[in-house]
């Protein structure tokens, strides 16, 4: 844990010296992953090119011998021992030399060991030597010659060390000329480079870590000023400007800030104040909208029920009307049937009182002719009583008269009677004919009144008709702007209901201010002004 907590670099100190220290680690590893390669193949190169450059050196004498041969100042055989001589004689660095071999391999020359000239390498009795004379006359082949590294014994020491070999072959002769030095002290050369370099880093690694901490110092105080005066929320404290630097910048620019910093909290202050007497007074405007917004809902409730019973009364006010219209329709229709049964009755009766006057009439007719029957009856039973009175006389030839005398009597005496009783008949009858004629002229007089009743009624109807077709009218128009007036009601309803619901988050809303604004006034108390 100590160790990861180390590796997190937590103070700014630390941060600081380990970015100061950064690119130096990352120069070593540079350094140790491509300089040093680069460095050692530098040193390589340069030593390829020496011992090439060498044996391009000896190729050259050998070719001035054949040009000699060309020229025919020398021999072939004078040629060849002068170049040997030259290439056994040959020496660079000191102790390095040169050698000559043909194919097979034979050695012709070699500068250190001379014994070995005209030698097969297969009687050198060494097989490393065999098989390194024959990978030679391999790499010789190349056109431009070869390279090759191998292991081999250091005069005035034991063991076997890296040595690099050039070879490459003068063809006029078959030759192939070598040389080679030891490679180990390129690792050497190189490690001793490198201890330089990196003694050179370190100094300069230890020159960096303590500016970087100088620097970080003068840093961090004023930073440990700041956190200090942060961690204890005093908007009062004011960092020293001691320099000029992007520091002493950072240090006025806290400064202006903290000032800045202190006004706004004050300001946040009094804004918490303002807001807390805004959120208390919002809280008592949302209880009396809200009673009210409940009188308002219960209003429009109560609005919007007698809305539905108007609309209710207004389309069965409508429908009522339509079948009073009907009736008052029929009804004229029988009213104008009536005038006209009035008027039918009414002729009716005129030609009944007509009849009944000329019942009249007849029957006083008749009385004079009852009369008559009347005299007829008494001259009759006068005559038969005379006819009686002579028969009586006449004797037995009169009897048979006097019982016809007798016969018309009694039938005068019926005449008589009957003449009475019709006399009296027709009395009743002419009085009832009086009565009936009266009571016609009578009902001729009521018909007319009624039929100008009916009349006036028919036309009371047909106005009534009209009045509640427009009554019917009228009462489906109510009745849709009730409805239009109870959906507006229904919609105020709902507002009402949304109203109430936005009072109520508007309340809460006001708490929740209240309560941040009691937070301000927290949060303010904790700084120091």
């Amino acid at each position: 844990m100590a160790a990861s907590n180390w590796f997190r670099f937590q103070t700014l100190s630390s941060k600081m010296l380990a970015l100061s220290l950064l690119p130096v680690v990352l120069f070593i590893l540079f350094f140790g992953a491509y300089v040093l390669p680069t460095l050692h193949g530098s040193v390589m190169r340069a030593k390829e090119e020496g011992i090439r450059q060498v044996v391009d050196l000896g190729l050259t004498l050998l070719q001035e011998q054949e040009a000699q041969v060309q020229a025919g100042k020398r021999s072939l055989e004078t040629a060849q021992a002068r170049g040997k001589e030259i290439i056994e004689n040959l020496r660079y660095d000191g102790t390095n030399y040169l050698w000559i071999q043909s194919p097979g391999p034979r050695i012709v020359g070699h500068g250190v060991r001379r014994e070995w000239a005209g030698k097969a390498t297969d009687g050198l009795g060494d097989p490393a030597l065999v098989k390194l004379f024959r990978d030679l006359e391999k790499v010789a082949l190349a056109p431009a010659g070869g390279f090759h590294e191998y292991q081999f014994a250091k005069p005035g020491t034991q063991g076997l060390f890296p040595k690099l070999s050039y070879v490459k072959t003068f063809a006029p002769w078959g030759w192939t000329v070598g040389t080679g030095v030891y490679v180990d002290d390129v690792d050497r050369q190189v490690r001793n480079t490198a201890l330089i370099m990196l003694g050179g880093i370190l100094l300069v690694s230890v020159l960096v870590f303590f500016l970087a901490r100088t620097i970080a110092r003068r840093m961090v105080r004023p930073l440990h000023l700041l956190v200090e005066g942060l961690r204890n929320s005093d908007l009062s404290r004011q960092i020293p400007v001691t320099v000029e630097d992007e520091i002493g910048e950072a240090a006025k620019a806290f400064n202006a800030y903290n000032g800045g910093m202190r006004k706004t909290v004050q300001d946040v202050a009094e804004f918490a104040l303002r807001v807390a007497s805004g959120s208390t007074e919002l809280a008592a405007s949302a209880d009396q909208m809200s009673q009210a917004v409940a009188e308002i809902a219960k209003v429009s409730e109560d609005l919007k029920s007698a809305g539905e019973r108007v609309s209710e009364s207004m389309q069965g006010l409508g429908s009522n009307a339509a079948k009073v219209a009907m009736r008052t329709q029929e009804a004229e229709t029988r009213s104008q049937d009536v005038v006209r049964e009035t008027d039918r009755s009414a002729q009716a009766g005129q030609g009944t009182a007509r009849g009944m006057s000329d019942i009249q009439e007849v029957t006083g007719q008749i009385v004079e002719a009852v009369t008559v029957i009347q005299d007829i009856a008494r001259q009759t039973n006068l005559l038969s009583l005379n006819a009686a009175i002579e028969a009586a006389k006449a004797g037995a030839m009169g009897k048979g008269f006097a019982v016809v005398a007798e016969e018309v009597r009694k039938l005068a005496e019926r005449s008589g009677t009957a003449a009475q009783e019709i006399e009296a008949l027709i009395l009743r009858t002419q009085q009832v004919v009086s009565g009936g004629v009266h009571s016609v002229d009578t009902t001729l007089a009521s018909l007319e009144a009624i039929r100008e009743r009916i009349s006036g009624v028919a036309t009371t109807i047909t106005d009534i008709g009209g009045l509640s077709r427009q009554q019917a009218d009228t009462g489906q128009e109510v009745a849709g702007m009730m409805a239009q007036t109870t959906d507006r009601l229904a919609q105020n309803a709902s507002a009402t209901h949304e109203l109430a619901s936005t009072v109520q988050e508007i309340a809460k809303t006001s708490e929740e201010l209240a309560r941040v604004a009691e937070g301000l006034r927290a949060v303010v108390q904790g700084f120091k002004l």
